[in-house]
């Protein structure tokens, strides 16, 4: 009876669906190269050349790897749920991004390629503010952060 339908700006539509696409193809990619350095290499010398790790290091680097690549997924999840009007997908995309930084942080630490550990932590730091921003999206006055689990509507 007289019920308003929410609705989000369309460049929040389409920011968040890229958004989850971009999760989904990263997880994806992480998965994979994880995956490859388990099978992929007849020895650790070549595990060695391919990842730039000390002989050590290269099961931790393959199973930093994984975890990021599951974060990422689970931040596709978050992603959805978010395109689902649930405020819980948000801070699940928090949470994935703040583990995903700390795994990033132990991978450089721990002696990682440095170019590619750097950029890993800046798309963690950014990846919950930009999605921030696009829940700041405006449509009819309201933003979309507000309408996420507004029971009223």
């Amino acid at each position: 009876m007289g019920k308003t339908i929410r609705q989000r700006n369309s460049a929040s539509t389409a920011s968040l669906v890229i958004l989850m696409i971009l999760y989904a193809a990263i997880s994806v990619y992480l998965i994979y190269i994880s995956k490859y350095a388990i099978w992929g290499f007849a020895t650790e010398e070549n595990a060695q050349k391919f990842f730039y790790f000390q002989h050590n290091m290269v099961d931790l680097f393959v199973n930093g790897v994984l975890a990021m690549g599951i974060l990422y997924a689970i931040n596709a999840i978050g992603t959805f749920l978010i395109i689902k009007w649930k405020k819980l997908g948000y801070w699940i995309v928090l949470g994935a991004s703040i583990l995903a930084l700390l795994i990033d942080v132990i991978l450089l630490y721990n002696g990682g390629n440095t170019s590619d550990g750097i950029a890993f932590c800046i798309a963690s730091i950014l990846s919950p503010i930009i999605l921030w921003t696009v829940l700041q999206f405006k449509s009819e006055s309201q933003s979309c952060w507000k309408l996420l689990n507004n029971k009223q509507l």
